[in-house]
């Protein structure tokens, strides 16, 4: 029976031992069927994503100059980088600017409703 890979949209025969098989054998859609299993996963297990971030610590202990390194070899990394930063910078700015501004638009003894009231003899109607 025929079924269609949902990585790669192409037809594939599930493994007979896996008759549920949704992903066809391709290692990038292997790649993409475990990806998409993480995503999932780190939200709704909490020892998982403990593991994971363990996992992930002592291999930042383990290669701290990874991005050192990594910076020095593609130059066109760090140039690009510093030029989204500073997109991402000025974007904040003119953020933190328009949330400021729009806090002064009105003052805040403006937002009390005046009533004109006529000194004077008032007297009530029969």
């Amino acid at each position: 029976m025929e079924k269609v890979c949902k990585c790669c949209q192409r037809d594939f025969t599930p493994y007979h031992t896996v008759p549920d098989q949704e992903y066809c054998s391709q290692s990038a859609c292997q790649r993409e069927r475990r990806n998409r299993w993480r995503r999932k996963k780190l939200p709704d297990d909490k020892d998982y994503k403990e593991n994971q971030y363990d996992a992930q610590k002592r291999w930042r202990q383990k290669n701290r100059d990874y991005w050192q390194k990594y910076r020095n070899s593609h130059p066109d990394y760090v140039s690009r980088n510093r030029q989204k930063q500073k997109d991402r910078n000025k974007r904040q700015k003119l953020k933190t600017e328009a949330s400021t501004t729009s806090t002064l638009i009105a003052k805040s003894d403006e937002l009390i409703v005046k009533i004109d009231v006529i000194t004077g003899n008032y007297a009530t109607a029969p």
